[in-house]
């Protein structure tokens, strides 16, 4: 069957900062290594092979794993490079290390690639973007497999999704009215496809600070910049800071952008459209709130510290299972 692909116009700028990276990949997160790596290093040889098979144990949900020495892969070096890379070559990084931070959302008869957030050059790539970002799309044969969605509701869903990136992008609206106009039509599209009431939309800034601090946190730095926001309660901004976060309108806009290509057509698979809306608004809600923060407490937000906060909190959520944001029946 042909599947088409979609590749963001930004995709082909990304090159891994190796050593020069501020946040590495390679430490606090788990790599998960994938059947055919794994075979392949249980028969390499000499002593690069027998670090790698006490590297590996599988983890509680089944995956195989590289255990963490300390906070770091066990392969990752003094100078922040990789051993395997180095001693066996590029080809022998298991699909974890050889893609990220490229990701796929793959639906058979289509396939929509994107960077990570997480990463602080993907983020630093996307977040400088000032416009809706343009696909370009490659063809390619892939094995017949049977679909497991309903192709009507894909379509159905597809053009929702464009409707919700036409209201992100009209610059008529304030980002956070975009984000409020999004949630609206996603809780429209719920109640269609439940049948049920609409479902509820709004959240304090404080609760959902809260219920970020209260589940498992990576680093120190998201700790205490979550903390830092929470002392600001619910107090809306001031006028200096909000004229200083207002000049990252396209930042705020590739944010939700980000979250409505990564999310939203899940939804085909379990039917929880305005579930992945409201992670798109409640990420923009904490990540405005992190900015104004910083901005409290430096009289300043340079570029770069907005995208590092952008990419802690995509790292600190995205990326980790134990992290904790509000569920619908916990919203405010």
């Amino acid at each position: 069957m042909k599947q088409v692909n979609y590749y963001p116009e930004y995709y082909s700028k990304f090159r891994c900062s190796a050593d020069k990276c501020p946040d590495s990949c390679c430490m606090l997160w788990e790599i998960v290594v994938d059947d055919v790596s794994a075979a392949i290093y249980d028969n390499i040889s000499g002593e690069t092979g027998n670090k790698l098979r006490n590297a590996m144990t599988e983890d509680q949900d089944g995956d195989i794993i590289f255990r963490l020495k300390g906070d770091r892969c066990p392969f990752l070096e003094d100078d922040m490079l990789c051993e395997i890379h180095r001693k066996l070559g590029e080809e022998y990084l298991c699909d974890t290390c050889r893609e990220y931070p490229r990701a796929v959302q793959d639906f058979g008869n289509s396939a929509w690639h994107d960077l990570s957030l997480s990463c602080p050059k993907a983020a630093e790539i996307i977040l400088s973007e000032k416009n809706e970002p343009l696909f370009y799309e490659k063809i390619a044969e892939i094995p017949d497999e049977e679909l497991c969605f309903d192709s009507e509701f894909m379509s159905f869903m597809t053009e929702a999704r464009r409707h919700l990136l036409d209201i992100i992008w009209d610059r008529s609206y304030t980002p956070e009215q975009a984000a409020e106009k999004c949630c609206e039509y996603a809780a429209l599209i719920q109640q269609e496809i439940d049948g049920n009431s609409k479902p509820q939309i709004h959240f304090s800034i404080t609760s959902l600070l809260k219920a970020y601090l209260a589940g498992d946190i990576l680093t120190s730095d998201f700790s205490y910049a979550l903390e830092q926001a929470l002392s600001l309660g619910d107090s809306p901004e001031t006028d200096d800071a909000k004229n200083a976060l207002d000049n990252y309108d396209s930042l705020y806009r590739q944010l939700m952008t980000h979250y409505i290509n990564r999310y939203w057509l899940r939804a085909v698979f379990d039917g929880k459209a305005f579930e992945k809306v409201m992670l798109m608004s409640q990420a923009y809600t904490a990540v405005r709130r992190l900015h104004y923060s910083y901005y409290a407490k430096n009289r300043e937000l340079p570029f770069s510290a907005a995208v590092r906060i952008v990419q802690l909190f995509s790292k600190e959520t995205e990326h980790n299972d134990e992290a904790v944001s509000l569920s619908s029946d916990d919203q405010m």
